[in-house]
């Protein structure tokens, strides 16, 4: 019941802003933390629950919104940890600028289109306000690398250019997307956001690999959050990837847009296969950190 009363107390803190308290209270230990997003993981669920009882139809579609819900958990951890450590180091501002882009850019699409939205209620307002609060979050944490704990922020690790990765996307999507939203302009725009989705996470991982030595525990929950969320909508495009052949009006018989969709997806996972790894070796040594092994050149940080 302790371990209880202490994550209430640090969700409470953390939601109260009074982040000094959280630490003059010794809830920076890691038992602390993993309380809180155990709590906030219960919420969550129930929150998720309430949805499918009383808003979605359950349709298989909606295995997306709870895609959604799972990345907006990891997000709300990663702030959690932040504002807790007051510290962004091992933390990448540009992998977070992804993460603004690519929702932003997906969020022109599915509020105006319905092509690639769950076909349930979920995905009529449900599913766009989880991925809205994604990128506020995102947006917050860029705003923590270079304004708010600026100083821990270690930007000469973080040193992924973002610009190609933009540019390719977007070229990549002009030639190649599928036609639910039955317009040219707003099936290439949700493609681009695919493109981005998969290569939001390159920037963190090059970072990781050139800091080496230990990355926080929740760190990692961000990363398996995240990951989850990619098994989850993976998995429905697995599934529904016919249907994007089936929407094109002139025939599309290779049904390269459906394979896009699921090409995309697969490496996603095989990006953050390799974590993962770590991270699941931690959860069953019950480590306080992940250990990433140093990569060549690296420095040793442990204070992440």
């Amino acid at each position: 019941m302790s371990a209880i009363a202490d994550g209430i107390d640090f969700i409470v803190a953390f939601v109260s802003g009074k982040n000094s308290n959280i630490k003059d209270a010794g809830m920076t230990n890691q038992s602390a933390y993993r309380s809180a997003s155990g709590l906030l993981l219960l919420a969550f669920s129930f929150m998720w629950l309430c949805v499918w009882q009383q808003v979605s139809q359950k349709d298989f579609s909606a295995m997306t919104t709870v895609a959604a819900v799972v990345q907006c958990f990891g997000f709300i951890v990663m702030n959690m940890k932040v504002h807790a450590k007051k510290s962004v180091a091992g933390l990448s501002s540009r992998s977070m600028q992804m993460f603004v882009i690519y929702l932003g850019i997906r969020l022109c699409s599915t509020t105006l289109k319905r092509g690639y939205i769950p076909v349930d209620r979920s995905g009529h307002y449900f599913y766009q306000f989880m991925d809205f609060c994604t990128m506020a979050l995102a947006a917050h944490l860029v705003y923590c690398c270079h304004k708010t704990y600026r100083h821990s922020y270690q930007e000469e690790h973080d040193t992924l250019p973002l610009t190609p990765m933009v540019v390719t996307g977007a070229i990549l999507a002009l030639f190649i997307h599928g036609n639910l939203n039955r317009s040219f302009f707003f099936d290439t725009v949700w493609f681009t956001s695919l493109n981005l989705e998969t290569v939001a996470l390159l920037p963190q991982l090059w970072m990781m690999q050139s800091i080496g030595g230990h990355v926080s525990a929740i760190s990692a929950q961000f990363v398996a959050s995240n990951a989850v969320s990619k098994v989850l909508v993976g998995t429905f495009w697995m599934w529904a990837h016919s249907e994007v052949s089936r929407s094109n009006a002139i025939g599309d018989p290779t049904n390269i847009g459906g394979k896009m969709i699921c090409t995309a997806y697969i490496i996603q996972l095989l990006l953050s296969g390799d974590f993962l790894f770590y991270y699941v070796k931690s959860f069953f040594e019950d480590a306080d950190d992940v250990e990433i092994p140093e990569a060549p050149g690296g420095i040793d940080n442990t204070d992440m």
